[in-house]
């Protein structure tokens, strides 16, 4: 008999054993690290809110899906939402028991909004069954790549031209004209190289290691007419910036004022490493550029471009919030893609979140997801 339940403290070393046999990059210690990550470690984590459901069939645990809570400022007021995590069944039982997780994941009443991140078309079906709203991002729909390292011509060719997936009949065309793009830009792409007139030293960039209060009051202007979307109080930020418990490593630059140091912006990047080498790719996750300066995002990405080649990333992938990062990314860099990253989101059925409006919010999402 399998029977449905929260998932307890007994659970957690089982669930470690468990998971590897799903998510085949895994280990016992990484998910023994992930789940520390994910609850005890997470501002936004009570004892009152489950960390997940287990199937369990008397003898082993044969599915789960994690319940992992965030801080989200709705409606100017700091309320939870809840993503859904790894969401797994054994092969031999699916069907009717991964929708029972499923369920119990949306039954739960103290979340306000629930987050889903999927590319599966077939699991999208599913997700739209259940009243999920589609987000895609970038908003511009829109990548900007910069060859960090030319000479590795294979690595550089799969990541750009294939992004990972393998191509239709219907995207060939598309293909060919990034190989194209590519080819182009391994021959006549330039350094990038201060511009402007203002003084070279005017800002002062560099790795930082955790946010302070400037990293919150900076993205205020950004989100005043947006109804929901992740807290960007300190301690949230923190959590999600530098969590070292996850595949890629995160990295965080920032931009100050040399006269101050007071913060005038900063990014966000993820490095994806390659399976079967060394290499990797250098990709923007967040950032927040006070008034969209121009010169403080030029700063960032040149760091970032150094930073990159130091950590053996042979392509940075950015992305842009603005006109103003628009006209930038298309002066610097000469390689871009049409891309398309999926969220979900479903309000909760709350009357305190219906109430006088017919249960939509604009939401805005940042590339940013619980660590999974």
């Amino acid at each position: 008999m399998i029977t449905l339940r929260e998932v307890e403290d007994r659970d957690l070393v089982p669930l470690s054993e468990f998971l590897p046999g799903g998510f085949h990059s895994t280990t016992k210690k990484f998910w023994l690290e992930l789940f520390d990550f994910w609850w005890i470690k997470n501002p936004a984590w009570t004892p009152q809110i489950p960390r997940g459901w287990v199937l369990d069939n008397g003898t082993n645990l044969v599915g789960f899906i994690g319940n992992i809570p965030v801080t989200f400022q709705i409606r100017g007021k700091p309320q939870i939402a809840v993503a859904s995590n790894s969401w797994y069944v054994d092969p031999s039982i699916r069907g009717i028991y991964s929708f029972r997780l499923l369920n119990e994941f949306m039954k739960q009443p103290y979340a306000s909004l629930f987050l889903f991140k999927s590319n599966y078309e077939n699991l999208t079906k599913i997700l739209f069954k259940y009243h999920f709203k589609e987000y895609i991002l970038p908003r511009n729909q829109t990548e900007y790549v910069y060859i960090i390292n030319k000479s590795t011509i294979k690595f550089n060719f799969i990541k750009f031209v294939f992004h990972d997936k393998i191509p239709r009949l219907q995207t060939v065309p598309e293909l060919c004209g990034r190989l194209g793009f590519l080819l182009f830009s391994s021959v006549f792409q330039k350094p990038l190289v201060n511009t402007g007139d203002l003084p070279a030293d005017e800002y002062q960039t560099s790795l930082c290691t955790s946010c302070d209060d400037a990293f919150s009051t900076i993205s205020n202007p950004n989100l005043r007419h947006c109804e929901a979307t992740i807290s960007r109080d300190v301690t949230t930020l923190n959590w999600l910036y530098f969590s070292s418990s996850r595949f890629n490593k995160r990295m965080v630059i920032q931009c100050r004022r040399s006269k101050d140091a007071s913060l005038a912006g900063y990014m966000v990047f993820d490095i994806l490493r390659d399976k079967h080498s060394r290499l990797g790719i250098m990709e923007l996750v967040d950032m927040c550029i006070e008034d969209n300066n121009s010169r403080v995002l030029e700063k960032l990405t040149l760091f970032a471009i150094e930073t990159g080649r130091l950590n053996e990333a042979s392509l940075l992938v950015g992305w842009a919030d603005s006109p103003e990062a628009v006209t930038y990314f298309q002066h610097a860099f000469t390689l871009r893609r049409s891309v398309q990253n999926y969220r979900y989101v479903k309000v909760s059925d709350s009357p305190e979140m219906n109430a006088g409006n017919d249960g939509s919010l604009n939401v805005c999402l940042p590339f940013l997801y619980p660590p999974q």
